[in-house]
């Protein structure tokens, strides 16, 4: 066998704190990289082995070299719309969050078609209350508007929207949603879980170079961020949100900067499924996964939860599918070699994700995949260790805890009980138990800046620094704990740990270097941080310019 020393790099990047997904703490030491792949990696005394007159030496100093961020849960086209259309995150009222509608598009190129904004949330406004219609036609008479909440369980539209979509006052619920009504049977312009996707289908519609321009826009945001693999987890109330030809078309021609790990409907067609596994596979793109909405989330009770809302006496919330439907799609999942993940918000759903998973199991053993719960804000004590029995992986999303700037406006006592509010977000719990995490962001729920989650994570304090000493500090992760579930944790979840999430000789150049050691720093510097460098595939694709 050839000794990988004799070989010269292209580039060594050293650092004073190389963190390699594997040893506990960064070390001083190099990177070397030839193409695409790493070449080695140890001590910065033996950098010069792989160092020729053409090698390109890349000097971090205290800056922390370590491998590029896995995003496990972001849904890829409309993390690109909350980078390009208004963000609502924050208004303060539904008048100013309805004035800063107009204002974007009154300043858009775009005059004609629908007006699409994300992230309010009645939560933040002065009188909590959920919006109407009314407010969106005093500016809108005309052009339909179609307002994304900030957890993309439910939207605000116009009167316009209501109209193209034909929602009148017999218009029934769908499953798994609600058309609010008032005291009439008026639709009030507020659409609930499923109902978003009634409106959805008309107004999330892109042709191809509008889908790449959306995909351009996230991975300019995913370069300054570290991010250099995703799971897109397709399905939206409407159907699948992304087109893999798409993605394909730009892959074959060099424009993918992101790897993508694409998660179709689990309960679509699942002979075409097979059809794109085979068809869409490279380095930068897979269709391996599966992904479906068990229910939806606490703050509009409509998380699927053992004991009933504290605020709402006889809620135990609601499924957003046919979850029969489910419980028979997971097994043969599972037989064609699928790996599932399964939106779960409560702790009844997440029971119900492991039976399905248990008896997927039970009826064809264990294979290759691997399979999630997705979100696991809540869980009972007995099914915690089942996680590790049956080899599941808990995809979490730290950023989360956070749901609002101060901690005396959290929903979460209220809707759920302090005691109940307080066993949330079970991290370490689930770290210990299922050996690793898969981390992500949610975006468009949340900016999918990775300094949020890691701060969250380790800190589990609101942006005000309450509550002293962290909601269930319990449930703290250490730095190595949550840097190692975010690169290695991720890749593991989508069967890639032998190519990408550590830095170790033969996997794939996606590497980064961190302003600071995140090793060493006070925790409030975190949300500080930047990423400096973004190597992906070899090629460096952002740099910091001082």
């Amino acid at each position: 066998m050839k000794d990988v020393r004799s070989m010269k790099a292209d580039i060594v990047i050293k650092s004073n704190a190389v963190f390699d997904s594997v040893a506990e703490k960064p070390f001083r030491g190099f990177v070397a990289v030839k193409g695409n792949k790493i070449i080695g990696v140890g001590d910065r005394k033996d950098a010069n082995d792989y160092i020729d007159a053409e090698t390109k030496v890349i000097d971090c100093g205290d800056k922390m070299v370590m491998a590029g961020f896995h995003d496990s849960h972001t849904h890829l086209l409309m993390a690109g719309m909350f980078r390009t259309y208004v963000n609502l995150i924050n208004a303060r009222s539904e008048e100013e969050a309805a004035q800063m509608v107009k204002k974007a598009a009154d300043e858009s190129p775009d005059k004609d078609g629908w007006v699409v904004g994300f992230s309010w949330y009645h939560v933040f406004w002065d009188n909590r209350t959920l919006p109407t219609k009314r407010s969106l036609d005093r500016y809108f008479p005309d052009r339909p508007v179609f307002l994304v909440n900030a957890e993309a369980h439910g939207a605000w539209v116009n009167s316009k929207a209501l109209e193209i979509a034909g929602i009148t006052n017999d218009t029934p619920d769908p499953f798994g949603g609600e058309i609010a009504r008032d005291e009439n049977g008026e639709a009030t312009g507020f659409l609930y879980e499923s109902a978003t996707g009634l409106v959805g289908k008309y107004a999330l519609v892109f042709t191809p170079e509008q889908e790449k321009a959306l995909i351009r826009s996230f991975q300019e945001g995913a370069k300054e961020y570290g991010i250099t693999s995703v799971n897109d987890v397709q399905p939206y109330f409407h159907g699948n949100m992304g087109n893999l030809e798409v993605y394909s078309d730009m892959d074959k021609k060099g424009e993918l900067t992101i790897r993508i790990h694409a998660a179709p409907d689990l309960l679509g067609d699942l002979d075409q499924v097979e059809e794109w596994r085979e068809k869409y596979r490279s380095d930068k793109l897979r269709v391996e996964m599966l992904k479906q909405f068990l229910d939806g989330v606490s703050t509009t009770h409509t998380a699927l939860v053992l004991e009933e809302y504290a605020d709402a006496p006889g809620n135990f919330g609601i499924s957003l599918n046919d979850t029969e439907a489910i419980r028979n799609a997971v097994p043969e999942a599972h037989r064609r070699g699928f790996s599932v993940k399964l939106h779960s918000c409560g702790d009844k759903s997440a029971r119900m994700g492991l039976d399905y998973f248990e008896n997927a199991i039970k009826l064809y053993g264990k294979n290759k995949c691997r399979h999630a719960i997705e979100h696991v804000e809540m869980l009972s004590d007995e099914d915690l260790p089942r996680f590790g029995e049956l080899g599941i992986i808990p995809s979490v999303q730290p950023e989360h805890i956070a749901l609002t700037q101060i901690f005396d406006e959290n929903p979460y006592p209220v809707t759920l009980g302090v005691e109940r509010a307080g066993r949330t977000w079970p991290l370490k719990s689930l770290y210990d138990t299922a050996g690793l995490l898969a981390i992500g962001s949610d975006c468009p729920v949340v900016d999918n800046n990775p300094f949020l989650e890691i701060y969250r994570a380790v800190t589990r304090l609101h942006n005000d620094g309450k509550p002293e000493g962290g909601w269930n500090p319990t449930q703290k992760l250490t730095m190595y704990e949550i840097l190692r579930s975010y690169t290695y944790g991720s890749a593991y979840g989508v069967s890639r740990e032998n190519e990408l999430g550590t830095l170790e000789p033969g996997k794939f150049a996606d590497i980064i270097a961190i302003d600071k050691n995140l090793f060493e720093i006070d925790p409030s510097e975190i949300m500080t941080s930047h990423v400096d460098m973004t190597m992906m595939d070899g090629k460096i694709i952002f740099e910091r310019k001082e």
